[in-house]
């Protein structure tokens, strides 16, 4: 008889724990853009690059051998980019700063840095924000382009801005 009664309470149980577990998990957060966030990103300018999204080819920021600095309606573009990012849900974005190989590798260094800094600046202004690690200079570690021609290295001399899934 203690059989007969056990086995409905064990079954009980089980279903319970079954009930209690399943309740426990979580479902993942979203992963990727929204429609309205791809709409945003693409009238940007920004193409699909892997996880993240880039400034495309005609869109990048270059800059004229030793300079880091932005022309004044650059940086209100880059203003309102970075408004229009905001306005859908995008507040932060990588920043990456890049030389030619000409001169020494620890002036390229901080000329990249410089010159994401000067990308940054517009867009802060336009309501984005940043840590440390998110602007950065790479100097000419990363070239897109020979530097063994002048349209190599103005192709190398440029910031790209990168936004990922937050």
């Amino acid at each position: 008889m203690t059989q007969t009664i056990a086995r409905p309470i064990r079954a009980l149980c089980m279903l319970a724990f079954a009930a209690l577990l399943a309740a426990c998990q979580s479902v993942p957060p979203p992963t990727g853009f929204t429609p309205a966030q791809i709409a945003v990103l693409k009238t940007e300018g920004f193409v699909e690059d892997g996880p993240g999204w880039a400034l495309s080819m005609p869109e990048r920021l270059l800059f004229s051998v030793n300079e880091s600095s932005v022309p004044a309606e650059q940086q209100a573009r880059i203003t309102r980019t970075a408004a229009n990012l905001v306005a859908v849900g995008i507040t932060t974005a990588r920043v990456e700063g890049h030389t030619d190989s000409t001169g020494a590798s620890a002036y390229n260094l901080t000329l990249s840095q410089a010159r994401a800094e000067a990308v940054a600046a517009p867009m802060l202004a336009g309501g984005m924000t940043f840590t440390a690690d998110q602007v950065v200079g790479r100097g000419e570690a990363v070239p897109m382009s020979s530097n063994d021609t002048d349209e190599g290295r103005q192709d190398n001399r440029r910031v790209v801005v990168i936004v990922t899934p937050q």
